[in-house]
């Protein structure tokens, strides 16, 4: 096996822990539907409306990098260490704008996209993965702000 063979399931009689889980989604999702960023964006813009509009200054290439730290967040182990990024990346966020209350729709946007785009593969554990890490996450930013 190369080094681009990696295998996103632990190894033989290890339990797949949260992260293991929510990495293998992304994975899967990554083969099955490329990019989910503009999809996660319009959910997010549904629910969450005033976010198109703290959103309008940012181009598609920020929105890719954006996603991609949130990505990077959802898949910490110890969200404890994030704390002062967090409360740095919520305070230059509200000077555009966005309000506390307006992350958990977007991660729950990010969520959702990653479920349709499995369909019938997304599982019991992987909801419980997604859904025992995004509560941290949320926690997290919550304490930030």
């Amino acid at each position: 096996m190369n080094g681009g063979d990696a295998k996103l399931a632990p190894a033989k009689g290890a339990r797949m822990t949260d992260i293991d889980l929510v990495l293998s989604t992304l994975g899967r999702v990554a083969e099955k539907a490329g990019d989910i960023a503009p999809d996660v964006y319009c959910r997010w813009y549904a629910a969450c409306p005033e976010s198109r509009a703290v959103m309008a200054h940012v181009d598609e290439h920020m929105q890719g990098r954006m996603m991609a730290e949130v990505l990077r967040l959802v898949l910490t182990p110890v969200l404890d260490d994030e704390r002062s990024y967090l409360k740095f990346e919520t305070k230059s966020h509200a000077a555009y704008g966005v309000r506390p209350e307006m992350y958990a729709p977007l991660l729950s946007a990010l969520s959702a996209s990653v479920r349709e785009a499995l369909g019938a593969e997304w599982t019991p554990a992987d909801e419980h993965a997604w859904q025992a890490r995004l509560d941290g996450l949320v926690t997290e930013i919550t304490v930030a702000c």
